[in-house]
């Protein structure tokens, strides 16, 4: 198995998760927010999905432009374009071939930069920390039984 194809399967162990804890959400909370500066719960779900199909893009492309995020008025609305850029991340990580993995990027960022796995290394953190944050949210808007980490 790649190192891609693994890194890969890792991350959808998360996602699957993320998908799950969504399931569990009722859309009179969409808009629940924590404090006023916060992403909304719907915004947040969507942040992770987008900007993560956008850290894999970049093994391929290099370009760091912002997700096509359509808006979203139901948790349904939510969970079906999480699912679509779940799949769509899913194509974009099995066409990454391990050579590609260790060409060095173009990063700006210097946490990112050096070989193009850390565009994955840092989407993997991204989908962790975020979702982390939704349990959180989901807690707070009165989930009671919610999935395991992984």
């Amino acid at each position: 198995m790649s190192q891609a194809i693994q890194m890969m399967n890792e991350w959808l162990q998360h996602r699957t998760v993320l998908e799950g804890l969504l399931a569990k959400i009722d859309d009179k909370h969409i808009d629940f927010k924590p404090w006023d500066d916060a992403m909304t719960l719907g915004e947040l779900a969507l942040h992770i999905a987008g900007w993560n199909d956008v850290f894999v893009s970049m093994v391929k492309t290099e370009e760091f432009t912002s997700p096509d995020i359509p808006p979203c008025r139901t948790m349904k609305d939510v969970r079906d374009v999480v699912s679509r850029f779940t799949e769509k991340t899913k194509t974009t990580f099995e066409s990454i071939t391990d050579e590609e993995l260790h060409i060095e990027n173009n990063a700006s960022h210097p946490r990112l930069q050096g070989p193009k796995r850390n565009y994955l290394l840092a989407m993997y953190d991204h989908e962790i920390h975020h979702k982390g944050q939704l349990f959180l949210y989901a807690r707070l808007v009165g989930v009671t039984e919610v999935p395991f980490f992984r």
